[in-house]
């Protein structure tokens, strides 16, 4: 049996850690979440500012993608890099494709205004600095944000995260496309 892999993209706050929780337990499937590694490196080694932020981020990319590397399978979550966006911004993808020939990537299709309300609202480790910005100038930066591509690492399932929804269609969806093929 090969390694499964699904990979949730999609906006700040579109919902990916709460359907990765979600849908990791119907998948058997272990989540490895971005954050998670980045929130441990601000505990081991402080909160600064937005440029110390964005080191701890990139070193958190290393970490979060050798995770990934030397894990069974695994759901993985992570605001990714897409064209169009700054170079350090977003984790790098190049090395997604790799992993398996059974990854699926989960796209989490939510509003920027949806998002942007949803930020403002949420309770994350300080040094995200989620709190040094208004919900103006965070809806501003969602809306800058080029329209999320595919990160062409095979099959997309598009999930309409904006409102509660029903996972039953979504995994029945991906069960079917990270089954072992027959041979």
């Amino acid at each position: 049996m090969s390694r499964r892999f699904v990979v949730l993209s999609g906006l700040p706050c579109s919902g990916k850690s709460t359907l990765a929780r979600r849908l990791a337990p119907a998948l058997q499937l272990p989540v490895i979440d971005k954050d998670c590694i980045l929130e441990e490196l601000y505990e081991s080694r402080g909160v600064g500012d937005a440029l110390w932020r964005r080191r701890l981020s990139r070193e958190s990319d290393v970490l979060f993608q050798a995770e990934a590397q030397t894990s069974a399978g695994a759901i993985l979550v992570s605001f990714w890099h897409v064209p169009g966006m700054s170079p350090d911004s977003g984790t790098p993808t190049g090395w997604l494709a790799a992993l398996s020939s059974r990854v699926v990537e989960v796209h989490c299709a939510c509003a920027p205004e949806i998002a942007a309300e949803r930020f403002v609202q949420r309770a994350r480790h300080p040094g995200h600095l989620d709190k040094s910005s208004s919900y103006e100038e965070i809806l501003r930066s969602l809306q800058a944000i080029p329209r999320c591509g595919a990160l062409e690492i095979g099959t997309r399932v598009d999930v309409d995260t904006s409102s509660e929804l029903n996972l039953d269609v979504a995994i029945e969806q991906l069960h079917f496309l990270l089954k072992d093929p027959i041979i």
